[in-house]
């Protein structure tokens, strides 16, 4: 018998002279368990989103105080800021483009364009396009020549029409149930004006070729006091329409994460107070 010293020696030695055994994985008849992957938290998917860079190009039309370019400078307004500081947070770059809101449906459909401001959700475009949370809401009313305000006032849109009053519109707005109706009604396509921009409706009113015409107050008070038109214009105390408005992002070109990304710098404005701070520079003109 070998004494226990050697006994111990010998064994250290051929262990010392064997090969490594393999990794658990390659052992035959062997599963390897993965380590678990920590689950992603909110901070980390924000991360995560929010360092992938996009650019995006927003389409606007001429619509004071929402957006609008005075002559040798760059376009600003209401909708302007709120989508740059939500664009901000979002880590996305914005190139504007101007065109008539029409035209600019067609390229948010063919992917052309990625963005359009001020949009009301409906069906028909939720069929090409994606809507970001509510940002803001927005009014309708009907604007008439102040020396006939008198003439126009206490009755319905439908009593308007019936009295043989031309209504100017924006062509391709959405104006809420009751205009939707109208213009889906024969009876009264005669006396419906469509334009391409808002501002021809004061225009139109001024050369009598309408009587009155649906604007958002704070753009009718912009427009207004920003040119010198030689009449006074006010509006009826007819609520057309109030609803709320979204971005509308071109489903060919922006993916649905980055809609979600400024959903979240949309909320995170609300909450730190400078979605309020931004309307509140445009109070002014309500």
């Amino acid at each position: 018998m070998y004494r226990p010293t050697v006994l111990m020696a010998l064994a250290l030695l051929l262990a010392a002279c064997q090969s490594p055994e393999p990794p658990a994985a390659e052992s035959a008849g062997t599963e390897q368990t993965p380590a678990e992957t920590p689950p992603k938290t909110e901070q980390t998917a924000r991360a995560d989103t929010t360092q992938a860079s996009c650019e995006l190009t927003v389409g606007w039309d001429p619509w004071e105080p929402y957006h609008y370019q005075p002559v040798g400078d760059r376009v600003q307004g209401l909708d302007v800021d709120l989508i740059g500081a939500m664009a901000e947070r979002a880590g996305c770059d914005l190139e504007w483009e101007q065109g008539s809101w029409a035209s600019m449906l067609q390229l948010v459909r063919s992917g052309d364009l990625d963005l359009l401001p001020g949009a009301t959700r409906t069906p028909e475009r939720e069929a090409f396009a994606h809507f970001s949370e509510p940002y803001r809401r927005e009014s309708f009313r009907i604007h008439v020549r102040a020396d006939e305000a008198e003439k126009w006032s206490g009755k319905s849109l439908t009593e308007l029409l019936e009295n043989d009053f031309r209504l100017g519109l924006t062509h391709g707005y959405i104006y809420g149930e009751d205009v939707e109706q109208v213009l889906d009604d024969p009876r009264w396509e005669d006396q419906l004006v469509e334009v391409p921009v808002g501002e021809l409706n004061f225009l139109n009113l001024m050369d009598f070729r309408i009587d009155g015409f649906l604007e958002d107050p704070f753009v009718a008070a912009s427009i207004d006091h920003r040119r010198d038109w030689g009449v006074t214009f006010e509006a009826l105390p007819l609520d057309v329409h109030s609803g709320d408005v979204h971005l509308m992002f071109s489903q060919v070109s922006v993916e649905p994460a980055i809609v979600e990304r400024f959903d979240r710098a949309l909320s995170e404005l609300r909450e730190d107070g400078d979605h309020q701070r931004i309307l509140d520079r445009y109070r002014q003109t309500d």
